[in-house]
């Protein structure tokens, strides 16, 4: 199996992560308990949330979760929504599926290793 190269910015800002007071290059939102992130729902959604399986799930995404994404556009189905869980599992597909042979596309670094490594094969 091949290996990636280390991907610099992870390596470099991963001693100081958890470490440094204030952390202006966070990619991801505060951190918070489960109870504030439950804190607005209501008993329903609180009770649907705490019945979800943690494991793995369909291939494309929940199919209830698709078919709220669709209802969000005039003219996708559930079939043509696909979940994932964050931008750098999604990187990888879009990656191969998008450019195409001859496109060229400028890529700010550092950035997602996915971006950097990934090359079109078509």
């Amino acid at each position: 199996m091949a290996r990636l190269p280390d991907f610099r910015p992870e390596t470099y800002f991963s001693p100081w992560e958890f470490a440094a007071r204030h952390h202006p290059t966070a990619s991801d939102v505060r951190t918070m308990t489960l109870g504030e992130l439950l804190s607005p729902a209501d008993d329903k959604a609180r009770v649907a949330f705490e019945n979800q399986p943690i494991g793995y799930m369909d291939t494309f995404g929940d199919p209830a979760l698709r078919e709220v994404i669709a209802q969000t556009y005039e003219n996708a189905g559930a079939d043509e929504v696909i979940c994932f869980a964050g931008a750098e599992e999604a990187l990888y597909p879009a990656m191969n599926v998008l450019p195409d042979a001859g496109d060229h596309a400028a890529v700010v670094t550092p950035s997602h290793q996915a971006v950097e490594t990934v090359r079109t094969r078509r």
